[in-house]
């Protein structure tokens, strides 16, 4: 974000429109609005008296905007030049955007007539305007396109009113925001093709999905460009079969990866170095297995929550099972076999364990998103008063593990914090404002009104002291290793608040890795507990951490970092032994045989 003012904070008063609230001649950069975590349209008007502050085009929230736009812009010229085409969906994405349509299959050649169209779309300056509509006119407006009809119906409710996005005579079913017109849409590229299923589902009708990006200007287009480029040349996916690490078999193990001696090598190196970090820093070194009965995914909460995504199968004996999706549950059972004082903790539990998700095929890729992933895991069991320490601590290792083996690359750390204007959708605990008694719930979650479980009534309020203590925390700890970060709020999970941190790699793209998580749901579900000083008993705080992420994730940036240029020590082949001619293929065998006994991989040429 550069050159603006981005936290001024407006008034906006009931039913003035954010721009009108903006003052005399905003600056034509300014193309949204934001209050708290909701991004608004200019012409949107206030419901009520509201904050907010401006969103500008070269900002993080602005780019996903005009990348919105685009999508929107690639839509209206695919019906225009095909008008059979039906258009599904289309969002941003990490650096552009795509859209999907129920269309005869296309080829790049075609490519440079809908750019042409996309550019006449813009040069018209057509206002981008949202309309509010009845479910019932939505239904009538979007008959002819089955998918659309499908995002009413789960979209917006008997009654309700959802809306669209107009252009020209091109209309979408969106909720925006998106930028105030399409002349703001000049510097769009369309970049690939690839093709997909509806909602991801091979079962469902085939579709094409046509990939672009967009920039606030061309020079910004021109140089992702560039790097676009470069990083094709640097594709893991490319590396990996040159370099002969790692082979997909998607008839026998759909997005699920196989290691070459190679790739191995390059893998047991990682972990290896791993193991050193986390036993430098106290934490302990455990196995869980790969399965566990299904009491233990319902108590976690993952039925719940990622039983679409799990591998989950019962046996004869009626014994239903699940593939595990994450370590932690493992590890609470291992924590839980004996008691623990106040004077045992922390307790940090850490593995390399090799967890399982269900990905549709249109989202599986490569080693960065694979359906079985190895996740350099770490939970610590701690007193709330032990935070700070504990988050500094992961902290400083993530520096040092990134430094060591990327450089000194540049780290963007982001803290991610509730939203206190829906308390319903985190774990908290309610106070009863007649009688004092108090019970933790996660409202969202529940089919049922939230009773006192002393008095019955339902007149509760949040008490939000353990989460304001915990993010504090979190800040303390980033503010005392002096990191620069940014708060985001509604983006905490529903059991804690979190922090994420992002690595820019050679050619300059960032890359989300490690994450550490506050969790207050786990202790919650498995009651997990310490003697405190006083004999009694007091919950535990846990803490999730992944300095890689995953091993998988990892090692492709590595590759793409390094362009398959691997610093030696995570070289497959350290040496190469090359004799001058056959009369010296003997020594060079002994040779390479010295330098394998000293530990040095050798190659024979």
């Amino acid at each position: 974000m550069a050159g603006h003012e981005q936290k001024k904070t407006y008034t906006a008063l009931k039913g003035q429109t954010y721009l009108e609230a903006l003052g005399e001649k905003p600056s034509d950069s300014i193309i949204a609005v934001k209050s708290g975590n909701r991004l608004f349209d200019l012409r949107q008007t206030a419901d009520s008296d509201t904050e907010f502050q401006a969103v500008y085009l070269d900002s993080d929230d602005g780019l996903k905007i005009l990348r919105h736009s685009a999508a929107h812009l690639l839509a209206h010229a695919v019906t225009s030049l095909f008008p059979d085409s039906k258009p599904n969906a289309g969002p941003s994405t990490e650096d552009g955007f795509y859209y999907d349509f129920d269309m005869k299959p296309i080829s790049s050649d075609q490519f440079p007539v809908i750019e042409e169209k996309m550019q006449e779309i813009v040069k018209k300056n057509y206002p981008i305007v949202r309309e509010e509509h009845s479910r019932k006119e939505l239904m009538s407006m979007f008959s002819n396109n089955p998918y659309k009809i499908d995002k009413i119906k789960d979209n917006v409710s008997e009654g309700g009113r959802s809306s669209i996005y107009r252009q020209g005579d091109f209309y979408d079913f969106c909720t925006g925001p998106h930028v105030p017109s399409t002349g703001y849409l000049k510097a769009v590229k369309i970049i690939s093709l690839a093709s997909t299923h509806y909602r991801g589902d091979d079962k469902n009708p085939a579709m094409v999905r046509i990939y672009g990006t967009a920039f606030p200007d061309e020079k910004s287009l021109k140089k992702y460009l560039q790097n676009r480029e470069e990083a094709l040349k640097r594709d893991h996916r490319k590396l990996g079969t040159e370099m002969d690490l790692f082979v997909f078999n998607t008839e026998r193990a759909p997005g699920f990866p196989l290691y070459t001696p190679n790739g191995s090598i390059i893998r047991s190196e990682l972990m290896s170095f791993m193991k050193e970090k986390n036993g430098q820093r106290g934490w302990q070194e455990v196995w869980t297995p790969h399965i566990f009965r299904d009491v233990i995914w319902k108590q976690s909460g993952h039925y719940a929550k990622y039983k679409p995504n799990m591998y989950v199968f019962t046996l004869e004996d009626g014994d239903s099972y699940g593939v595990k999706p994450m370590n932690c549950p493992g590890h609470i059972s291992i924590f839980e076999r004996e008691p623990h004082s106040y004077r045992d903790l922390p307790v940090r539990l850490s593995e390399p364990g090799t967890v399982y998700r269900y990905e549709k095929s249109g989202e599986v890729g490569g080693l960065t998103r694979p359906r079985s992933f190895t996740i350099d895991d770490g939970h610590a069991f701690m007193r709330f008063d032990q935070i700070v320490d504990e988050i500094t601590s992961i902290l400083k290792m993530i520096k040092e593990t990134f430094n060591e083996i990327l450089g000194n690359v540049d780290l963007k750390f982001d803290l991610s914090v509730m939203d206190k204007e829906h308390p319903e959708n985190y774990l908290l605990v309610y106070r009863c404002r007649n009688c004092g008694s108090t019970i933790e719930a996660r409202k969202a979650s529940m089919e049922e009104h939230l009773l006192c479980p002393s008095c019955g009534s339902e007149n509760l309020e949040p008490d939000f002291t353990v989460w304001d203590g915990a993010t504090e925390q979190l800040r303390n700890a980033l503010d005392s290793e002096k990191l620069e970060y940014q708060e985001y709020p509604g983006e905490a999970a529903f059991y804690g608040p979190k922090i994420d941190v992002h690595v820019r790699d050679a050619i300059g793209r960032m890359w989300q890795l490690s994450t550490v998580q506050l969790d207050f749901f786990m202790p919650t579900n498995f009651g997990l507990s310490y003697v405190n000083s006083e004999s009694k008993p007091e919950r535990i705080v846990m803490v999730h951490r992944a300095i890689f992420g995953s091993y998988e994730r990892f090692m492709a940036i590595v590759l793409e970092h390094f362009a398959g240029k691997l610093p030696t020590w995570l070289s497959p082949i350290q040496a190469y032994v090359i004799p001058v001619s056959e009369n010296y293929d003997e020594y060079a065998k002994k040779v390479q045989s010295h330098l394998l006994k000293e530990g040095i991989r050798a190659g024979l040429d």
